[in-house]
């Protein structure tokens, strides 16, 4: 019966995304499944890249934002700007009809016409968006501070979409600018990833299954962060889910692999504070699993930029 369910929900939807509310994505709920983890025998820590204390400042600073006017967007792609260049990656803006979205890169070495790319959705619905999605952007920020240490044989481009919550405006405006797709690797999407309150470190790495014949398939991007979970013995576990109401449903319009990052929404830990002016930085935050997750993808990332 659920099964069911899911199958009249999704032909109902299809892959409209005039609404962009999580909590009304019905089908994505029915969706819900736990992927157990298999970790081997003999375990060993990495030592943790992600520096916390410069997150956690970073977000702070992007929380005193409230990110829905083009004036405060403005002061958000500059303080962007800022922290991409001093990182040493190239930074330029796109405009398109109703915004502007931030783009910073770093050119690969050998092949630099192969493209990973890291997105977050930048704008905020009528509040200060701390989780929704700052820790998603400065998730995208703590990554790639530490990617900024050595040269891969690709390139990596961060996205920072405008009017995501206008309808995905921004992504759509950009995939419809890719001129090769066969040259894109895929899409990372972070979204909100700061509430925990289970504590058993569910998140979703959704993919939906889909396979592309263009590229690599979405699943091989999902696929390299549960190998990073295993290998560096994370306290995660991924939770599967399908949902096309973020930036990476523009991807796979277009037959790009994507997948999307997030807190364990869908399964019954999602923020209270979601599309809330609650959404502040306080002690609902939860940083050593946003910690976690910033690692898994960190790791996988390189090697996706590698293989």
């Amino acid at each position: 019966m659920k099964f069911i369910l899911l199958v009249l929900l999704l032909s109902l939807t299809a892959f409209s995304h005039d609404d962009h509310d999580w909590r009304t994505d019905y089908e994505a709920y029915l969706s819900v499944s736990s992927e157990p983890m298999v970790f081997p025998k003999t375990l060993g820590r990495s030592k943790k890249r992600i520096d916390l204390n410069e997150f956690k400042k970073n977000l702070v600073t992007l929380s005193k934002i409230e990110r829905g006017s083009t004036a405060n967007l403005d002061i958000t792609r500059s303080f962007l700007s800022e922290e991409y260049k001093k990182i040493g990656f190239e930074v330029s803006l796109q405009p398109f009809g109703s915004g502007t979205n931030f783009i910073a890169e770093k050119k690969g070495t050998s092949s630099p016409e192969k493209i990973l790319i890291l997105s977050s959705h930048i704008d905020s619905v009528g509040n200060k968006g701390a989780n929704d999605n700052g820790t998603g952007t400065i998730g995208v920020l703590a990554v790639s501070q530490e990617l900024a240490k050595n040269n891969y044989p690709y390139t990596i481009r961060v996205l920072g979409f405008d009017r995501e919550e206008k309808g995905l405006v921004g992504s759509d405006a950009y995939v419809a600018t890719i001129k090769n797709k066969a040259q894109i690797i895929g899409n990372i999407n972070f979204e909100m990833m700061g509430f925990h309150r289970k504590n058993d470190g569910g998140f979703h790495v959704i993919d939906c299954e889909r396979p592309f014949l263009l590229g690599t398939p979405s699943e091989k991007l999902s696929l390299e962060i549960k190998n990073s979970i295993s290998k560096l013995g994370l306290p995660l576990k991924v939770v599967k889910a399908c949902t096309n109401r973020s930036d990476h449903a523009s991807f796979w319009r277009a037959k790009i692999p994507a997948i999307v990052i997030s807190e364990n929404f869908f399964g019954g830990d999602a923020d209270p504070c979601y599309h809330s002016k609650c959404d502040i930085v306080d002690e609902r935050l939860n940083y050593s699993y946003m910690e976690s997750i910033m690692e898994a993808v960190l790791d996988a990332t390189e090697a996706l930029l590698q293989n």
